[in-house]
């Protein structure tokens, strides 16, 4: 039986190299990517099988190869990037979790409009980055009906499951994963993005990079949140390249959300030092030592020498922290979904509209460990 060869353009050998997951050493010990790129006969070719395997290695799309000029990724999303360098071209992860968190936006955005013609998002263009961002995050606060932040006494992990709920219950969606899909060999990279909302005028969604730590994901969260209020898309990190005015001012919003003027100087001891203040603020308001010193600095209340104390401090933290392996399967997978994004999902399995395959590969499971993720949704595990 003949073997099947493709006849593969150059380029698009090439600009699968330089575009996809793997870099060029790690492939060349696996394929004859030379050969390929100078083929003098027909042999030369790879096999349907390599160029599926080459596929799946890089994590191009297998149809892409099979065009004779350069793909054309229409990636729109890039512009709107805050990240240290808006000219890298962005990792296969990051487009493929992009594209998935779409196209689940679209399927719910669909079913609610099945539901209910007039299924709207209510706050879109609800404010503007020219208002006054204290009087802004006072009615962010109201909006979410947060307790407030003196009175809290809770975890990060709770702060951040009650922020959730609290957004989810506006209409939009918060996802977060930590890695692409179910695959655990391929982790999202915090220094490449910690989070990404895309708006809708029916249901925004806001994506989380769970691999972020429990205080940056908090302030992230209220970060887009605030995006989504503006109606602007984006993919957050910090940059230079980005709309700086509009950035600070968000951030200038989260921060009052997080750290009121207030309820930041009624909680400083003055019988504490510096150091003991901003490691005990930093924990009662669920944000960075780093952004308690800025915030009393930008009070008047430290300096410099306090605040190089706390970046000195977190990226000491930082490096010696290492993230707890393991953890139970099913908590993880109800973490990453919306649940009224899951409900929709399994309601819609339970009636014969998806098949349990389908709604399966929706929630981000296998079929096997289906049933019993929908139990843990549903509250009944």
């Amino acid at each position: 039986m003949a073997v099947l060869r493709v006849p593969v353009d150059q380029k698009v050998i090439h600009w699968a190299i330089d575009h996809g997951e793997k870099t060029e050493a790690e492939l060349m010990k696996k394929y004859r990517l030379r050969t390929w790129e100078n083929p003098t006969t027909s042999q030369d070719y790879p096999t349907f099988k390599q160029l599926q395997d080459f596929s799946r290695d890089t994590r191009i799309p297998f149809n892409y190869f099979f065009k004779s000029e350069l793909p054309r990724e229409e990636n729109d999303f890039v512009r709107f990037r805050t990240v240290n360098n808006a000219a890298v071209q962005p990792s296969r992860r990051l487009i493929e979790t992009i594209h998935t968190m779409g196209s689940r936006q679209e399927w719910l955005k669909q079913y609610l409009l099945d539901q209910d013609d007039n299924s709207r998002f209510k706050f879109s263009h609800f404010f503007t980055s020219q208002m006054d961002p204290v009087v802004v995050a006072q009615n962010v606060s109201d909006l979410l009906e947060l307790p407030p932040m003196a009175n809290l006494t809770i975890s990060d992990d709770d702060f951040f499951n009650l922020l959730r709920r609290k957004i989810s219950a506006l209409g939009i969606m918060v996802m977060q994963s930590g890695i692409v899909g179910s695959n655990t060999r391929r982790p999202l990279n915090v220094a490449e993005f910690r989070a990404f909302v895309l708006v809708d005028e029916v249901v925004p969604l806001i994506f989380i990079n769970s691999g972020d730590s429990k205080k940056a994901k908090i302030f992230s969260l209220i970060h887009e949140l605030i995006h989504a209020f503006l109606g602007s898309n984006e993919i957050l990190n910090v940059s230079p390249e980005a709309d700086i005015v509009t950035e600070r001012w968000i951030n200038a919003v989260t921060i009052n959300i997080l750290l009121p003027v207030n309820v930041v100087r009624r909680a400083l001891v003055s019988r504490e030092s510096a150091v003991e203040n901003l490691k005990r603020l930093s924990k009662k308001f669920h944000v960075s030592v780093v952004a308690v010193a800025i915030r009393l600095k930008t009070l008047g209340i430290y300096g410099e020498a306090e605040l190089a104390w706390a970046q000195r401090y977190q990226e000491a933290g930082l490096q010696a922290k290492a993230r707890p392996a393991g953890g139970n399967f099913y908590n993880t997978a109800v973490s990453r979904v919306d649940p009224r994004y899951a409900n929709a999902v399994i309601n819609d399995e339970s009636q014969g509209k998806l098949g349990v395959a389908t709604a399966a590969s929706m929630l981000g499971v296998t079929l096997k460990t289906y049933d019993a993720t929908v139990d843990r949704i549903m509250g009944m595990a």
